[in-house]
């Protein structure tokens, strides 16, 4: 009995959450707004992808996916809730020169591509962007400037 009302709540709080996100972008997208929202590994399966489908499907405009794998997953959704004419975009340069009004962003494109291309090729950019990506980055870089090597290692070669 209570497992099964656990597994009610769940589902319960997973369409809740999918709808925040759908209503939070369409928001931005009403409004003319640029807005990336930020994620992280800790966002997984809330209904990030789902929520893109369907305000492209309404918006009638294009998804920009980080690549190919992406791309043919998205379709398989696409096709598995029978939904037609969603058109995607992989990131590379077949974008530029582009002029869209509005373009939805799906987590993984880098950063350096959306400020390069999307944001000058299109007015309104709406989206996911995964923050561990720059963050990870950073640190990185950080990382090779603080931490200095103490000593060299001769037996690795």
């Amino acid at each position: 009995m209570l497992l099964k009302f656990s597994e009610f709540l769940e589902n319960i709080a997973f369409k809740i959450r999918q709808k925040a996100l759908y209503f939070e972008l369409k928001y931005y997208i009403k409004n003319k707004k640029t807005y990336l929202k930020d994620i992280n590994r800790y966002t997984r399966g809330i209904g990030k992808t789902y929520t893109l489908i369907q305000l492209a499907k309404k918006n009638k405009c294009p998804i920009v996916v980080p690549n190919h794998i992406m791309a043919d997953y998205i379709k398989g959704e696409c096709k598995h809730r029978n939904i037609k004419n969603i058109e995607l975009i992989i990131c590379n340069n077949s974008m530029r020169g582009r002029k869209l009004k509005l373009v939805l962003c799906e987590e993984g494109i880098d950063y350096k591509y959306i400020n390069e291309v999307l944001k000058p090729t299109s007015s309104c950019v709406v989206g996911f962007y995964n923050n561990d990506m720059v963050y990870n980055n950073v640190i990185d870089r950080r990382n090779s400037k603080i931490f200095k090597k103490e000593y060299n290692c001769e037996w690795i070669g």
